[in-house]
Order: structure tokens, then sequence, then C-alpha cells
């Protein structure tokens, strides 16, 4: 099972990576998507939080759209930006 969390304004990634863990923990979720706009803000955001994001969501937006598409898993928790 794949949950997707969408985020359209992304201010807070510390604050986006806490409440996706909780959310993971609390409803078992063995893989996460974490797909955020790609606007201005976002894109500043993801670069202040590069490294600790790329951490926790290591698969890329192609790679993951492209095995999503495919009806596989993705291998791994994923950044898409669109």
């Amino acid at each position: 099972m794949v949950v997707v969390e969408a985020v359209t304004r992304l201010t807070d990634a510390q604050d986006t990576l806490r409440r996706l863990a909780l959310k993971r923990r609390d409803g078992g979720f063995p893989r996460v998507v974490l797909v955020v706009a790609e606007t201005r803000t976002n894109t500043l955001a993801l670069a202040l939080a590069g490294d600790v994001i790329r951490a926790e969501y290591p698969v890329a937006t192609r790679r993951a759209l492209r095995e999503l598409a495919a009806g596989r898993d993705p291998g791994g928790d994923a950044l898409v930006i669109l």
C-alpha cells in the first residue's frame, strides 16, 4: 500500500516530514509518496531541507512516476515534484 500526501505550499519541510512520519506510524503505511507542487516557494523550501528530505524520500520523481504508472512499488519513499 502506498499513501500519497500532496502539498501545494511547503513552508516548513521539517514539520511536513514529522507529520508524515506520524501518519505512517499511525496508519501502518509501508510506503509514502510526497507530492509537492513545483513553485518557487516550494523549490526554495526543498533546497533548504535538501539533505534531510532526500534522505527520507530517496526515490526521485521520474522513477516514482514510472513505477507507479506500471502498478509497481517505487522501491522506496518518493518525492514527486509536479
